[in-house]
């Protein structure tokens, strides 16, 4: 596209070639993968709607949304009629939240942590507008969730939902999921889980996990933007919220988007397949990230988030003594951003990094760096080098 390639140039680097601008902002969207591309526009060349069953097309659009759905839930081990199409995660989000929240008695309580993604935070508090009681657990320094702090809240109130994203979308920390899926089922309480931004890297498992709920999206699985899916346990009661022609039994109106759901069954798919080598490939290039910075700023910059428990390729850093946007604003050639996508024109800090006790001006030094599948090892110490001698310039 002439939009993308006026804007792009090749360097050498280490004697190899390097395409500028390089694309380190994987938490915000991943790029679509060849396979996928090839697949959506094969799709896309017929006029296939699944809701009209009475000619050969719409027979076509339903197989290839059956096929999709096989495979969006064999990445998470459920059942094809375990899953919800939504326009994507933040529509599975409000879903999780609503839909099982309407039903019941708005004395109930909705437990989750302060550093959920927004699409949680802002329909959890428009729920406690509505009467349901919000409790919002604190996390440690590193992001965890102290599940005994679960336990004791549970044991004090009536909770009728616990949701708690399985990393995070900043910090990249995960959470025990394992642990509070037991802890949810045995005091009989839903558990929903927001798994975007682990299911290229992590092994989903819902049975194992003891998930009634769970969202994904497709643009974090190198999948097509605007589709997503939410994960709803047989016999967990949902209401709908975005009501018209009953598709998806009634869970979720709407025509659905064939191409869209083709692509993330593929996207899917190959999350699947790739999972072992994406995880040791974005292990690798993010140590070396990581060291090649500490080396050259040592005490001058600090990475966010556990050590031991996180998604690789996902690097919270701040810089100390700079505006995060001031450096950004001098490395046209990486796309980075200084927090989630969601918020990138708020002007207050980020709330999952005050609510690791960052200050805010801390907070404001802080840059979000997002390596994924495509991004090589010449790239990563390119870009880490560039990120360097920037903030050495800038302090200088």
């Amino acid at each position: 596209m002439e939009l993308i390639s006026r804007h792009q140039k090749t360097i050498e680097f280490e004697g190899q070639d390097i395409h500028l601008p390089l694309f380190l902002d994987h938490q915000s969207t991943t790029p679509l993968a060849p396979q996928v591309r090839s697949l959506m526009l094969e799709v896309m060349a017929f006029p296939g709607n699944a809701e009209s069953d009475s000619h050969v097309f719409g027979f076509q659009a339903q197989a290839i949304i059956q096929n999709a759905k096989a495979e969006v839930a064999a990445l998470i081990n459920a059942y094809p009629d375990e899953i919800i199409f939504t326009s994507g995660a933040t529509e599975a989000n409000n879903l999780a939240l609503h839909g099982p929240l309407s039903l019941r008695p708005n004395t109930e309580t909705l437990l989750t942590t302060q550093i959920e993604h927004s699409s949680i935070l802002t329909t959890a508090q428009a729920l406690e507008k509505r009467g349901h009681k919000l409790c919002q657990l604190p996390v440690a320094q590193d992001g965890t969730l102290d599940v005994s702090k679960l336990q004791t809240a549970i044991a004090s109130t009536e909770v009728a939902l616990v949701s708690v994203q399985m990393a995070n979308n900043e910090i990249g920390t995960l959470q025990n999921i394992f642990e509070i899926g037991a802890l949810c089922q045995k005091a009989n309480i839903l558990f929903h889980c927001d798994a975007v931004q682990a299911a290229t890297t992590q092994t989903i498992d819902v049975k194992r996990d003891q998930l009634s709920l769970l969202s994904l999206s497709s643009h974090k699985i190198y999948g097509p933007q605007g589709i997503g899916a939410l994960f709803v346990k047989r016999g967990t009661p949902l209401s709908p919220v975005i009501l018209g022609g009953g598709q998806q039994e009634n869970r979720r109106a709407g025509t659905l988007p064939t191409a869209l759901i083709a692509g993330f069954g593929e996207a899917s798919r190959l999350a699947r397949q790739c999972r072992d080598t994406d995880r040791k490939h974005l292990m690798h290039i993010s140590n070396l990230f990581k060291k090649e910075l500490r080396h050259q700023l040592g005490a001058n910059i600090q990475f966010n988030g556990s050590e031991t428990s996180h998604i690789p390729g996902c690097i919270s850093a701040t810089f100390t003594g700079i505006e995060a946007v001031d450096l950004l604003l001098e490395i046209p050639e990486l796309a980075l951003s200084t927090g989630s996508a969601c918020a990138s024109h708020a002007a207050t800090p980020s709330h999952i990094l005050t609510a690791l006790g960052l200050d805010a001006k801390t907070a404001g030094s802080t840059v979000r760096i997002g390596l994924g599948r495509y991004v090589t090892e010449t790239e990563s110490r390119y870009s880490a080098n560039l990120i360097a001698k920037t903030y050495l310039n800038l302090v200088t």
